[in-house]
């Protein structure tokens, strides 16, 4: 009877056993599950706070790569990267791609951050290897592919620059016109630099296919037309210029009126200006007013013209010209010294006494703490030019 209840018992026993191994070996792995989260977000915190010598450490104690490290050991590598220890992230990063078990998508971040590594260190070669191989096998394809271009404009390798940006725009619907009109633009120079300006001239139609606002093939296409005598083409393209982009005035402003004068078109030149002058009040196109106006009214017309446009635009430039127009005489003799002071008053006026060291900040009072990075001691007066 004593027998048959031992028997009986076995399975209890065993069942028992069975159940307090796997509640230690759940205990175990909890408790070093515990610890890799402790550890993992005490790196995070050091990172966080700008501590990244503590991170590193913390990180480095994660040794083993496996598939619930290996996103920290990543992010440990492009670490090494920022901080300019691109031998160390490369490593790191090496390390994660050889080690067996990995998802796809793990393996496959790990070589575009490799691919990042070596561009970091110079070695354009690899980089352009390994991103030419992930784009073939349509992994990551956009991010490769901006990477790729990227290395390429370094390269200056614009033919294969403007191959990768029509890729990148189809995959991603990303709008790369603009970029790709630089990119024809640039072998536009390089067929000039030739003396193929056929080749020249297709490249900007392209550029301007690609980007119909291109203020650059513009520019180029009427410095072409003037080389070859077409001065009405080339001043019609500077006027383009302008009104898509008055910026630019100041860069067109001596080839433009060139370019109408020996189109015969003199007059239309002077004309643009008074208009381009309703809308741009920039001080180029100001003082090539203020010359015509001496040429045509007289040097008293001009310093009249000058000032009362210094008065409500003040500038350096336009200052000098006026002291030029006085020394000349063109300005009344009882009232010149009073308009360059007040126009001197209203440039200083408009310039800060007082420049943050730390942030930039500029102020006519001084503050010891900065009221914008909120450092102390760090505003003191603006030294040069236009300080002291």
């Amino acid at each position: 009877m004593v027998e048959l209840g031992l028997f009986l018992l076995l399975p209890v026993a065993m069942y028992f056993g069975w159940w307090f191994a796997r509640t230690m070996e759940k205990r175990s792995i909890s408790k070093s599950r515990q610890l890799f989260s402790n550890q993992y977000f005490q790196g995070l915190n050091y990172l966080l706070n700008e501590q990244p010598d503590k991170a590193i450490q913390v990180f480095l104690e994660l040794a083993e790569v496996n598939k619930d490290t290996v996103e920290t050991h990543m992010a440990l590598g492009s670490l090494f990267r920022r901080r300019g220890e691109v031998d160390r992230a490369i490593r790191f990063h090496q390390n994660i791609i050889a080690k067996p078990g990995l998802e796809p998508e793990q393996r496959t971040q790990a070589l575009l951050e490799l691919g990042e590594d070596y561009m970091r260190a110079g070695l354009l070669d690899r980089a352009e290897r390994l991103f030419s191989e992930l784009i073939e096998t349509g992994a990551h394809t956009p991010s490769a592919l901006r990477s790729l271009l990227e290395i390429y404009q370094q390269e200056k390798d614009w033919k294969n620059a403007l191959e990768q940006a029509q890729r990148l725009e189809q995959v991603s619907g990303e709008h790369m016109g603009e970029l790709m009109a630089q990119f024809c633009c640039e072998m536009a120079e390089a067929a000039l630099a030739e003396k193929d300006i056929e080749g020249a001239r297709r490249q900007l139609r392209q550029a301007r296919r690609h980007d119909p606002r291109c203020i650059r093939a513009r520019f180029m296409l009427a410095r072409i037309s003037s080389q070859a005598g077409d001065h009405s083409v080339a001043a019609e393209l500077f006027e383009e210029i302008a009104e898509l982009d008055p910026d630019y005035i100041p860069e067109i402003l001596e080839p433009y009126l060139e370019a109408a004068g020996k189109a015969g078109n003199a007059g239309r030149g002077r004309a643009k200006l008074d208009e381009w002058a309703e809308t741009y009040n920039g001080i180029s196109l100001v003082l090539k007013l203020t010359d015509f106006l001496a040429e045509e009214e007289g040097g008293g017309a001009a310093g009249r013209y000058l000032v009362e446009t210094l008065n409500s635009k003040p500038s350096v430039r336009g200052l000098d010209h006026l002291i030029d127009l006085k020394a000349d005489g063109h300005l009344d003799a009882e009232s010149s010294d009073d308009i360059l002071k007040a126009v001197a008053a209203r440039l200083m006026s408009r310039q800060p006494d007082y420049r943050c060291h730390n942030c930039g900040f500029g102020g006519h009072s001084h503050h010891w703490q900065c009221p914008s990075c909120r450092k102390w001691s760090t505003t003191k007066k603006i030294h040069g030019v236009l300080g002291e």
